[in-house]
């Protein structure tokens, strides 16, 4: 009874939250109530509406598949989208969005041991990645340094079959096991490939003039902002007419 009294306010992660939505359509033998009813409170569908109204796909409009190919291909290249790519895209957009960004970063990983992508490597532990025939590594883990604030990295040491290897990496999530130790915070969000009015820093460099607010209506080509970088400013323009969002 305590439970359902209190759903309203229980933590639940949004995937428990759009299955009481309906986002994956009424199970067998309905919802269970008044629980269902109190977990909704609060937690409208983007459209107001407290939940779906039967199976939820039948809402959709239907899907451009050719246009969804030519808006990836521009976005990732020609070779690296297929209709696997496009299909994956249609079904988990932010999914395959954050996996495309995690191969641009750090490349494609087949050849890594399961158990080391699931579980991270410890200071002083080594394994054996082999890439193809002849191609054994012994990879160790020799150091992690202190994070750098101003880049939010470390600088991680790796012995490759004895040869010293420095990499700086990103470090967005974890307390990782070092010297100075530390939470390290959020890094600043990215250009979306695949939003036309998303506009990333062509360099690193420093912001020296923001011609704009959030909410402010602009035209494309127009100057929203100034970067300073090797000593020269560039200028940095809206990609497409529209509404500054953030």
């Amino acid at each position: 009874e305590e439970l359902i009294e209190n759903a309203a306010n229980l933590p639940l992660p949004n995937s428990v939250v759009e299955y009481f939505q309906g986002a994956l359509g009424p199970p067998p033998g309905g919802f269970p109530e008044p629980f269902r009813t109190n977990v909704l409170k609060g937690r409208p569908l983007k459209d107001g509406r407290p939940c779906f109204e039967g199976r939820p796909g039948a809402e959709l409009p239907p899907y451009d598949f050719e246009t969804a190919e030519k808006d990836l291909k521009e976005a990732y290249g020609d070779q690296r989208i297929t209709f696997k790519e496009v299909l994956s895209h249609a079904l988990y957009p932010q999914v395959f969005k954050d996996y495309l960004a995690f191969e641009k970063e750090y490349g494609t990983i087949e050849t890594l041991p399961t158990h080391v992508f699931l579980r991270p490597m410890q200071v002083g532990e080594e394994n054996l990645v082999n890439l193809g025939p002849g191609k054994d590594y012994y990879i160790r883990l020799a150091n992690i340094d202190g994070f750098n604030k101003d880049l939010g990295t470390r600088t991680v040491t790796l012995e490759v079959n004895g040869e010293k290897w420095f990499i700086r990496t990103p470090d967005t999530v974890t307390t990782l096991e070092s010297t100075s130790g530390g939470a390290a915070p959020k890094r600043r969000a990215k250009k979306d490939p695949t939003d036309k009015g998303s506009l990333g820093s062509p360099m690193p460099g420093v912001i020296v003039a923001v011609n704009v607010e959030e909410g402010d209506e602009v035209e494309e080509g127009q100057t929203l902002f100034k970067l300073s970088a090797m000593k020269m400013e560039t200028e940095l323009k809206a990609q497409v007419s529209g509404k500054v969002t953030k």
